[in-house]
């Protein structure tokens, strides 16, 4: 089975630039499982420049930021619970969109929002172990 990301119903293989990320849900198709999570089309890091190449820019910056695809495409979640799934019972799941963003606030706004619409919080059958890194439902005690 292909596992393409799919939005509206329409495999998406690639983006304007002006989108900076996707809220997204992973469902398993074998357990009916479900992943609310975040992804970002491209990654900044710092990359060190030369003392060459700053000698011939005339710059004095030692490190430059430089963008580099984050294999979005190629991408299952980050849950442990959710890859251990999928690998050991094969990659029977579908992968939706469920919000492009245009930057990063709003895409953290998103993910969260999906989550409590979603109520991952309190279902039984969520491979999401917490909200925006800071609630982890297993670690709630009633």
């Amino acid at each position: 089975m292909e596992n393409c990301w799919m939005l509206e119903g329409e495999k998406c293989l690639e983006f304007s630039p002006s989108w900076y990320g996707f809220v997204y849900k992973i469902t398993n198709l074998d357990n009916g499982w479900i992943y609310i999570g975040r992804k970002a089309f491209e990654h900044s890091q710092k990359k060190a420049i030369s003392k060459k190449a700053r000698k011939l820019s005339g710059s004095r910056k030692r490190v430059e930021r430089v963008k580099k695809d984050s294999g979005w495409q190629d991408y299952f979640g980050s849950s442990e619970y959710l890859l251990k799934d999928l690998e050991e019972n094969g990659y029977n799941c579908k992968r939706e969109i469920l919000k492009l963003c245009k930057d990063k606030i709003s895409l953290n706004y998103h993910e969260i929002a999906y989550m409590i619409k979603e109520n991952v919080l309190f279902r039984n059958d969520c491979y999401n172990g917490s909200v925006g890194g800071k609630w982890f439902k297993n670690k709630v005690h009633e």
